[in-house]
């Protein structure tokens, strides 16, 4: 159920169908505005259209959106992407090098909340991304987390087909193997001897409703950190 009631001036002005998302968003206009500009903007940017839905797809899935999934599943299909491409996409995979280097980037910036290592940036330059790419994807990422999160809180009734559910993807409550796990100041855990820690490698982690779930190894138990404690996340 629609937690946030359309807009009756834009519902009913419209000669056009208006998305939900759009309808419920303009209760702010302000809000729908900026969102329009910044889409607007980026459309003129150095990203092409495949890529610039793929990077919707790929953070809509990232974010549990189910909503946005829909709707960029259904665009990605009319654009001529296939089922598996489209699969391939919201894993951040893609048989085309560039693309692939552009996705797995922009996974890790979503993932670490901008922290990207020097090796994850090494390894998208190395796949040919230019820093006015990585300027665009980061733009993307803000676009899109601004519409997944308002999904998130509006609840608008879905007006495209629905897709996979994006259940157990890898920002909710899935297990991933993190090569490192870094907390900001002031925040410890306990390492694999049982000292209290700013950094431990090789753990299990998951992320599910603002809060860190950590595993440093197979026996040891849960430790959970609130996601302010949480300066950076590397994935193997």
């Amino acid at each position: 159920m629609c937690r946030c009631p359309a807009n009756a001036a834009i519902a009913c002005t419209s000669h056009e169908r208006v998305p939900n998302l759009y309808a419920a968003l303009a209760n702010s206009p302000a809000a729908l505005r900026g969102y329009l500009d910044l889409r607007d903007a980026l459309t003129a940017g150095v990203l092409g259209a495949r890529l610039r839905e793929q990077l919707a797809l790929l953070i809509a899935a990232e974010n549990g959106c189910d909503y946005c999934v829909a709707a960029h599943t259904m665009r990605a299909g009319r654009m001529g992407f296939g089922e598996r491409e489209i699969a391939d996409t919201r894993d951040a995979r893609s048989d085309e090098p560039h693309s692939d280097a552009v996705l797995r980037l922009a996974r890790d910036i979503l993932r670490t909340r901008g922290r990207i290592d020097d090796a994850a940036l090494a390894a998208a330059r190395a796949g040919g991304v230019s820093d006015a790419e990585i300027g665009d994807i980061t733009g993307h990422i803000a676009l899109n987390v601004l519409s997944n999160y308002f999904n998130h809180i509006a609840g608008p009734e879905l007006d495209f087909p629905a897709a996979t559910s994006t259940e157990g993807s890898k920002m909710n409550q899935a297990w991933r193997d993190a090569a490192r796990v870094e907390l900001a100041e002031g925040y410890t855990l306990l390492d694999r001897e049982g000292q209290p820690a700013r950094t431990v490698q090789d753990a299990r982690i998951s992320i599910e409703g603002g809060f860190l779930h950590i595993r440093v190894a197979d026996d040891a138990d849960i430790q959970i950190v609130s996601a302010p404690g949480v300066a950076l996340v590397t994935y193997r």
